[in-house]
C-alpha cells in the first residue's frame, strides 16, 4: 500500500463515505483504510478504535446536517424547523442504531445547547427547555426510525386495524404540533 500522511478529518470522510454507500455493517478500520489506499495502523494515530472513528464521523455528520434555523425565528417556529432538519437528516443515514452506544461529541452537545437556550430566551425554564430537548429528540429518533423500516419494507403506508398509517414526514409534524401546543400551555401557565 502507498504511504501517505492523511489527516483526521480524512478518515471522517471516507468513513462517511463508506457509511453512505455500504451501510454501518461495512466499516472497520481495514475497509476505512483500503478506502483511502494506506495502513490500517496508519488510523491508530487518530483514533484507537472503531467506536472512536464512528463516533467522530457522527459528530461531524451532525455538524454537516446543519439542523439549527435561524435564530431570529419564533421558538415555536424554531422548534418545528430543527426537529424536522434533525429527522431528515436522520433519514438520510440511519444514524439511530448507533445513537445510544457512541459517544455525543461538540456538535451534539452545541445542537443540545442552543436548542435549550432557546427555548429559556422564549421564557421557559431549564427543566421545563430540557424536557422539551428531550421530548423532541425521542420524536425525532421515533419517526427516523420508521422512516427506515419503512423504506426496508418498500412500503410508504400501511393498514393497521383498517387505518392507514401515515408515512413519517406526517407523522413527525403530528408529534411536532402535539409537542408545541403542550409547551405553549407550560409556557402561559
Amino acid at each position: 500500500m502507498a504511504k501517505t500522511a492523511l489527516n483526521k478529518q480524512s478518515y471522517i470522510d471516507a468513513a462517511l463515505a463508506l457509511i453512505s454507500e455500504e451501510g454501518f455493517d461495512k466499516v472497520s478500520m481495514r475497509n476505512v483504510a483500503a478506502k483511502l489506499g494506506v495502513s490500517a495502523m496508519a488510523m491508530y494515530k487518530h483514533f484507537p478504535n472503531k467506536e472512536a472513528l464512528l463516533s467522530s464521523a457522527l459528530d461531524d455528520f451532525i455538524g454537516r446536517a446543519n439542523v439549527l434555523p435561524d435564530a431570529d425565528m419564533d421558538w415555536d417556529q424554531w422548534l418545528v424547523e430543527c426537529a424536522t432538519r434533525m429527522f431528515m437528516a436522520l433519514s438520510e443515514i440511519d444514524w439511530v442504531p448507533l445513537l445510544g452506544a457512541l459517544r455525543p461529541g461538540e456538535q451534539a452537545a452545541m445542537v443540545s445547547d442552543q436548542f435549550i437556550a432557546k427555548l429559556r430566551r422564549a421564557g421557559f425554564s431549564a427543566g421545563q427547555a430540557t424536557d422539551a430537548y428531550f421530548a423532541v429528540i425521542q420524536s425525532v429518533i421515533g419517526a427516523a426510525c420508521l422512516q427506515v423500516s419503512l423504506r426496508i419494507e418498500k412500503h410508504a403506508t400501511k393498514n393497521v386495524d383498517g387505518v392507514k398509517v401515515q408515512n413519517s414526514r406526517l407523522q413527525i409534524e403530528c408529534s411536532l404540533e402535539l409537542l408545541i401546543a403542550a409547551l405553549r400551555l407550560q409556557l402561559n401557565e
